[in-house]
């Protein structure tokens, strides 16, 4: 590997070309990958959910697309989607919904599933301060 002499009272280690490159490829290695958990922390960290409070202009735009308060039997969140039980499916404005919804609108019976730009859990909080 290498061979270790005195040169002028200075110690000098003398290594095989290989094994310089070796050094140099593990030094290269371990760089790259403290720059990538660098990078890696600093987008996790810029990533964190922001808490945005949904405005009473856009709940009550959705209250009212929905066929008003008494329409509405129940709100949950399914899977990161809103979930809508509605008394009746008539009263409700499906292309208004589908105008203000980020995902396509899905009926099944008198239930009604989209999803927002906002946070689906954030947005039924503010619902059920009105309901």
């Amino acid at each position: 590997m290498g061979t270790l002499s005195i040169w002028g009272g200075i110690f000098v280690v003398k290594m095989e070309p290989w094994f310089i490159a070796l050094l140099c490829g593990i030094g290269v290695v371990v760089i790259a990958a403290i720059v990538l958990i660098i990078v890696f922390v600093v987008l996790k960290r810029n990533n964190k959910p922001k808490h945005i409070k949904v405005d009473d202009e856009f709940t009550n735009n959705l209250i009212n697309l929905l066929g008003g308060k008494d329409n509405i039997e129940e709100v949950t969140v399914d899977n990161g989607r809103l979930k809508f039980q509605v008394a009746n499916l008539d009263t409700v404005d499906l292309e208004g919904i589908k105008t203000i919804a980020t995902s396509g609108v899905f009926v099944t019976g008198n239930i009604i599933k989209t999803l927002f730009k906002l946070d689906s859990q954030i947005i039924k909080k503010a619902l059920e301060n009105i309901l």
